[in-house]
């Protein structure tokens, strides 16, 4: 890569992460604010891994792939590079060193919000056996259950891929099983009850992607169809 995209790209971090940090970072928190959050205490830490996520795989890949060369121009563009992944590392180590993670992260614009029109557990029920029918979940039912409450604490591991599970979400809302506030953070919703196969944890810009890219390729005997059609019989 030349010299001159490289000096681009890191002035581009170091005006999120550094210069102008704070303005870019209240954009996040002011957009979760109007959808759902105003009732909440807002806490930096819960915003961290959300935030840094658009910035911290490009600034490693950039560092690989400056690697070779030594030159003094390319050296100091490594050394404003690393210092940039310092911070964002430091920032997150103290979320996960923290034994008390923000209340935040378990308020009310994280919870499945029923439509009051379905008896929950029977709702409940359903969907579990569902999921676990279609090898999509295997937690079971008492984990699960937390979930539609407060006390919950693990996060449920999908099966599936993540346009299954976006999807799924989606229609759930659509067929109103879901109150119809949770449009406005349902990929919110997945990143915090959900991590996907390989343990890893979901993105909110990857989940909206995801689904307005190939909702078009989703089969009509779709798991996830099928499940919405199973619940639409017996509720």
């Amino acid at each position: 890569m030349e010299l001159k995209k490289v000096k681009e790209l890191v002035e581009y971090f170091e005006d999120r992460i550094i210069k102008n940090f704070e303005t870019h970072f209240s954009y996040l928190v002011l957009e979760d604010f109007y959808s759902g959050g105003y009732d909440d205490r807002i806490e930096d830490e819960f915003y961290y891994d959300e935030y840094y996520s658009k910035y911290e795989s490009d600034i490693t890949n950039l560092l690989l792939e400056i690697e070779d060369d030594m030159s003094s121009e390319f050296m100091n563009l490594k050394l404003r590079l690393i210092k940039l992944k310092r911070i964002i590392d430091t920032r997150l180590s103290k979320i996960e060193s923290n034994i008390n993670p923000p209340l935040r992260s378990k308020k009310r614009n994280v919870q499945f919000i029923l439509s009051s029109k379905i008896d929950k557990q029977e709702f409940i029920k359903t969907l579990h056996n569902q999921l676990i029918e279609y090898k999509l979940i295997d937690t079971d039912f008492n984990n699960f259950e937390k979930h539609f409450d407060k006390d919950w604490e693990d996060k449920i591991q999908w099966k599936g891929t993540e346009l299954q599970i976006a999807n799924l979400i989606t229609k759930l809302i659509d067929n109103t099983f879901l109150d119809i506030e949770t449009q406005n953070f349902k990929n919110k919703l997945i990143t915090a009850h959900f991590i996907n196969k390989k343990g890893n944890n979901y993105k909110e810009k990857q989940l909206s992607s995801v689904l307005a890219e190939k909702k078009d390729y989703i089969p009509d005997d779709d798991v996830t169809i099928k499940i919405i059609q199973e619940l639409s019989t017996n509720l």
